[in-house]
C-alpha cells in the first residue's frame, strides 16, 4: 500500500494548484478586474467598532468585525466584505463592507455612507470613512462636511488634523492664492480663484476680506459691501469699510471710519493721508499726536503738519510763493523763512538797506534772508532784485546755507536725469512747491518745529 505512485498520491492537490495558477494567469491578463488585494498606502478612517456612536455588537459579531479590519489592513478587500457579511446586521458590518469598497474602489461607497450617518448621525467611524470616500471621489463640500463632523464627534489628534489639512487645500490654499492675485491687482482672477472656497465655507472670514479687497479694485461697492456686512467689525472690516467710503469719493466718511481706531497706527496713518489730501492740517496734526511714540513716521510728519497748518493761516502772499509757478527772488525769501521760522531768531549779520523792497508785504523775510546771507544781495546799490526769477544755483545756495545755519545735513543734489539715487531735483521753472518740498526735507530734520 505504500507503494502508492506520488501521481495518484498528490494527484487531486496538483489540481487544485494548477487551477489556482490558471487563475492567477487569468487574472494578470484582464485588465477590468478589479485590484481588490494591492495593499493601501494607510487607511484614513477608523476601524467599524472604535470611536465614539460605534454601535453594540455580540462577541461573535465584534470577533467578525476585528478579522474583517485586519483584511482590510492588508488591503485584501474581498475578504474583508465576506467577512462583513458574515458578522451579522448592524451598523458595524454595513460600514466594514462599505470601507472595502472605499479600498477596492469599486461601487459608490459615498452614497451608501451618506445614508448609515443619516441613520446613526453619532457614529464617527463612518462619518470619517464618508470623508475620505468623497475625497476620492472629488466630492470637496461631502469630504471636508464630514471630516468636521467626525472631528467634532471625536476629537483625536489625527482626526483634528485630517480635518484641517483638508479645510487648507480647499480653502486656504485658494485664499491664499486669491490674496497674492489680488496684490498683483488681478481682481478678477482672484475672485475666480475665490468662489470655489466660499462655496464651501462662505462664512471664511479670510475668504471675505479678500473678495472684498477685490470687489472694491473692480469699483463694484455695493457688492463690497453687502460681502462685508456679515462679519463682525473688527479692525481690518472697519478699514475696508474706510476704502468703500474713499472710493467713493466720501473723504470725510472715510476719514471718521479711520479714525474711529485709535489703536490702529495703520488706520489713523489712512486717515492722515485724507486730511494732508484735503490740506485740513490741524487735523492731521491730531491724528498725528495720536500715534505712538515709535512709529517712525510720527516726529517727521507732525513737524510738517504744524508747518503746514502754519502756513494756511499766514497772509496770502505767502500761500502765493508756495503756488508760483515761477519763483522769485523775493518769493525764495518768503519760502524759506516761514518754512523755516527759527532763523528769523538766529542772530549775526548785519540787517542791510534795500531800496527796492521797502513797499513788499515780503520785506520782513527778505530782510532775515540777506542779513543771514542765505540770499544774496547787491550791497553796492542796495538792491535785492525781488521780481527776478531764481535760478536752479540760486535754490541749491540758498538751501544749502539755510542747512548750514541750522546745523543739519545738506540734501543730495542730483546730478542730472540719469541720477537714480536718492536726490533733491531742482529743475526750471522753479515753481514754489517744488523748493517747499526741498526746504521742508531739511526743516523736519531739525527737530524743533512746534
Amino acid at each position: 500500500m505504500n507503494s502508492m505512485p506520488d501521481f495518484i498520491k498528490y494527484g487531486a492537490g496538483a489540481a487544485v494548484l494548477a487551477v489556482a495558477a490558471i487563475s492567477l494567469v487569468m487574472s494578470a491578463g484582464c485588465a477590468s478586474a478589479p485590484a481588490t488585494t494591492a495593499p493601501p498606502a494607510r487607511l484614513d478612517f477608523p476601524a467599524p467598532n472604535t470611536g465614539p456612536g460605534r454601535p453594540d455588537l455580540s462577541s461573535a459579531d465584534k470577533q467578525d468585525i476585528d478579522k474583517g479590519w485586519k483584511a482590510l489592513l492588508k488591503g485584501d478587500a474581498t475578504s474583508a466584505r465576506a467577512i462583513a457579511s458574515q458578522a451579522g446586521t448592524n451598523p458595524a458590518a454595513e460600514l466594514l463592507t462599505l470601507q472595502s469598497a472605499v479600498v477596492a474602489g469599486i461601487g459608490d461607497p459615498v452614497s451608501g455612507l451618506e445614508q448609515l450617518t443619516t441613520a446613526e448621525s453619532e457614529y464617527a467611524a463612518a462619518w470619517l470613512t464618508l470623508s475620505v470616500a468623497a475625497e476620492k471621489a472629488d466630492d470637496e463640500k461631502v469630504a471636508l462636511d464630514a471630516a468636521s463632523r467626525g472631528a467634532e464627534l471625536w476629537s483625536e489628534k489625527r482626526w483634528r488634523e485630517r480635518e484641517q489639512r483638508l479645510r487648507q487645500r480647499y480653502v486656504g490654499d485658494r485664499v491664499d492664492s486669491a490674496r497674492e492675485l489680488c496684490e498683483m491687482d488681478q481682481a478678477e482672477a482672484a475672485l475666480t480663484a475665490l468662489q470655489p472656497a466660499l462655496e464651501l465655507d462662505p462664512d471664511n472670514r479670510d475668504a471675505v476680506l479678500v473678495k472684498t479687497r477685490a470687489l472694491i479694485a473692480l469699483d463694484q461697492l455695493d457688492r463690497a459691501e453687502v460681502a462685508l456686512s456679515g462679519l463682525p467689525r473688527d479692525p481690518d472690516v472697519i478699514r475696508l469699510s474706510g476704502k468703500i467710503a474713499e472710493a467713493r469719493g466720501d473723504l470725510s466718511a472715510a476719514m471718521r471710519i479711520y479714525s474711529s481706531l485709535p489703536g490702529d497706527p495703520d488706520a489713523i496713518l489712512q486717515a492722515i493721508a485724507i486730511a494732508e489730501r484735503q490740506d485740513d492740517w490741524l487735523t492731521a496734526m491730531n491724528l498725528y499726536t495720536s500715534l505712538p511714540d515709535a512709529r517712525p513716521e510720527k516726529g517727521p510728519g507732525l513737524r510738517r503738519a504744524k508747518l503746514r497748518w502754519r502756513l494756511s493761516v499766514m497772509p496770502e502772499y505767502v500761500q502765493e510763493a508756495i503756488d508760483s509757478p515761477q519763483l522769485d527772488r523775493a518769493q525764495l525769501a518768503v519760502v524759506v523763512v516761514n518754512l523755516a521760522p527759527k532763523v528769523e531768531t538766529l542772530p549775526g549779520g548785519q540787517v542791510p538797506l534795500l531800496s527796492d523792497i521797502m513797499t513788499l508785504p515780503s520785506q520782513n523775510e527778505i530782510l532775515t534772508a540777506a542779513r543771514l546771507g542765505l540770499i544774496k544781495s547787491d550791497q553796492f546799490q542796495n538792491r535785492f532784485h525781488p521780481e527776478q526769477l531764481v535760478t536752479a544755483a540760486e535754490v541749491r545756495s540758498t538751501v544749502d546755507n539755510l542747512a548750514q545755519l541750522l546745523g543739519v545735513e545738506r540734501p543730495r543734489w542730483c546730478v542730472d536725469e540719469s541720477d537714480t539715487q536718492a536726490c533733491a531735483a531742482i529743475a526750471e521753472p522753479i515753481t514754489g512747491e517744488a523748493v517747499a518740498e526741498i526746504v521742508l526735507g531739511v526743516v523736519t530734520q531739525e527737530g524743533e518745529i512746534e
